[in-house]
């Protein structure tokens, strides 16, 4: 096997430092999340940490910009995957069933949104890549849309808007009361899609 260059193993050593990230803010929180440790989980040094990232709020800037646009990605396969407009509530529901089993995520952008409007570091970035994902969202939904022939009372926006504020409050919902069913979330999201369609003429 080749070795890899200087840049390929850079770019390998911000790679297992974000993914060891996004293991450790998951267990502890990002205020929490000592820089020791998401070193040591990546199987680096602290000096390692900061030949690759200026403080901990950068690297949760680089994990949170790859998780929106892997989101943005898989929720884009799985509407592509429809064929009639009717069958939307039920990709919504199907893909979002996973909010029901994880919350961390949720948790994580959550509090970090709190951080970053209190005036924490890079509040303006995050602030950034926020409206980033929801007009990515937004724009996603009105493509479909178009070629399913949907109409909504909302714009695409605002229905990429209200779905992140839904599915985010209810997997917090669940985080806080575990009696809950693991399926509230996906089957709250699937009942706003059919209440947020207006019903098709013919």
């Amino acid at each position: 096997m080749p070795r890899l260059t200087r840049a390929e193993q850079r770019e390998e050593t911000r790679r297992r430092l974000i993914e060891a990230a996004g293991r450790v803010f998951g267990r502890l929180g990002f205020e929490a999340a000592p820089i020791d440790v998401i070193a040591e989980e990546a199987g680096f040094s602290r000096g390692a940490f900061y030949s690759n990232f200026e403080s901990k709020d950068e690297l949760f800037i680089e994990l949170v910009q790859s998780h929106f646009e892997a989101e943005i990605e898989t929720l884009g396969r799985a509407l592509a995957r429809i064929a009639r407009a009717e069958d939307l509530a039920k990709a919504v529901e199907r893909r979002y069933r996973i909010l029901g089993e994880d919350s961390s995520w949720c948790l994580l952008t959550t509090e970090f949104q709190l951080y970053a409007m209190r005036g924490g570091r890079m509040a303006g970035r995050f602030a950034e890549l926020y409206e980033k994902y929801r007009s990515d969202l937004g724009e996603l939904i009105g493509t479909h849309f178009d070629r399913l022939g949907i109409r909504s009372s909302l714009t695409p926006y605002e229905f990429g808007a209200a779905q992140i504020a839904l599915s985010h409050g209810l997997a917090l919902q669940r985080a806080a009361n575990s009696a809950l069913d693991t399926t509230l979330p996906a089957r709250a999201l699937a009942t706003f899609v059919r209440g947020a369609l207006e019903p098709r003429e013919g």
